[in-house]
């Protein structure tokens, strides 16, 4: 599936991800920032370095596609980044929730074993299999079948916090 005309910075996304999450974890819980920070933006480049690496592989073998591009900083000085261009099709209809995608390539960067090769294909298989997998957080159907459920159970007290419809539509679907 391609990922509109542009594509997603990787770079940009990593940084701006972990950024987020420094800002959310610091003792100033309130104070968001816009700039990310050089130790951020260290890291991001590093996840990017890899990714630009395993690019080929990447899109040979899971049809994650990569795209190298010369871009103007606002300094208007022209560097190239990398850009997320397409992720595969693993059920159709079925696509990954954009707010799970910088942390997928985070994690597909720093937690997939690169040296080995059925390690590696095991840790992305893994990636991909968790950034597809996250339930729609706004997919009306699906609260609308744990709403049926609720009111099947005609107040029987069970306790259980998914219901049998929605466990059907996630073993079907995912």
């Amino acid at each position: 599936a391609m990922l509109g005309n542009e594509g997603v910075d990787v770079m940009a996304v990593i940084g701006q991800m972990l950024q987020f999450e420094e800002d959310l974890n610091s003792s100033h819980p309130k104070k968001i920032t816009v700039k990310v920070s050089k130790t951020n933006i260290d890291l991001a480049r590093q996840a990017t370095t890899c990714l630009v690496e395993k690019a080929p592989m990447l899109e040979e073998y899971f049809s994650i596609k990569f795209e190298k591009r010369q871009v103007q900083t606002v300094q208007k000085k022209a560097i190239r980044t990398l850009f997320l261009t397409g992720l595969p099709v693993l059920l159709d209809g079925h696509s990954p929730q954009p707010h799970a995608l910088p942390i997928f390539l985070l994690r597909l960067a720093t937690e997939v074993n690169w040296k080995e090769e059925q390690p590696c294909f095991e840790g992305i298989c893994r990636e991909l299999a968790s950034f597809y997998a996250e339930a729609p957080s706004d997919n009306t159907a699906f609260l609308e079948m744990e709403q049926d459920d609720s009111n099947n159970n005609n107040g029987k007290g069970n306790m259980e916090l998914v219901g049998e419809n929605a466990k059907r539509y996630i073993q079907h679907i995912l």
